[in-house]
């Protein structure tokens, strides 16, 4: 008779739950980042991550806690806000550069999937509260909020040409020439002088 148990010399295996988490917000930020949040179910997530689907509903409860947490864009957001006027602009943009096309790109993955309306509000809040109120507190120019919309619509359009289109020349651009060019509009914009 065959024996199941485990052999004697060799301890059970211990889920890792936080490594299981970050395993599922990996699979789920590219499925999304690709297809798009309609076109994804949990199964597929679940295999993309060599996990049981079971473990995504007991991680993220749901589909909709999934995507909210795979396409969470508030990390380093504080880092951002905390630094001088005079190297806010480069915080911005080191931070858009440093996103490329894989599971460091939970905001294309919210733009891929913006044909959902809740997507498209929470994109739209996520966008506000994390940079055009905190940057229009700073700008003391006329027209502060629109100067800061601006500020994020370069920012959303050079990481939608590098990330979700390729765009060349933007796509193989060096990241120091997108900066300074980048750094030029933003002191334009904001009238808040960059520094060196």
């Amino acid at each position: 008779m065959a024996d199941d148990s485990e052999p004697a010399d060799e301890p059970p295996r211990r889920r890792d739950a936080g490594a299981t988490r970050t395993r599922l917000l990996v699979a789920a930020r590219e499925l999304f980042l690709g297809r798009g949040y309609s076109a994804i179910g949990l199964r597929e997530v679940a295999a993309k991550a060599g996990v049981d689907v079971t473990l995504v509903r007991r991680y993220f409860g749901s589909k909709q806690q999934l995507f909210t947490e795979a396409t969470d864009v508030s990390e380093n957001v504080e880092e951002i806000w905390n630094a001088a006027d005079e190297a806010l602009g480069q915080q911005m943009i080191t931070r858009v550069l440093g996103v490329r096309r894989d599971v460091d790109a939970p905001s294309f993955a919210l733009l891929r999937s913006s044909g959902d309306p809740s997507v498209v509000a929470r994109l739209n809040s996520q966008l506000d509260e994390g940079i055009t109120r905190n940057l229009a507190k700073r700008i003391s120019a006329d027209r502060p909020r629109i100067r800061a919309d601006m500020v994020t619509a370069l920012l959303l359009g050079i990481g939608v040409q590098r990330v979700l289109l390729q765009k060349k020349p933007m796509a193989s651009a060096r990241d120091d020439d997108i900066a300074a060019v980048f750094l030029e509009a933003f002191e334009a914009i904001t009238k808040l002088p960059q520094g060196g």
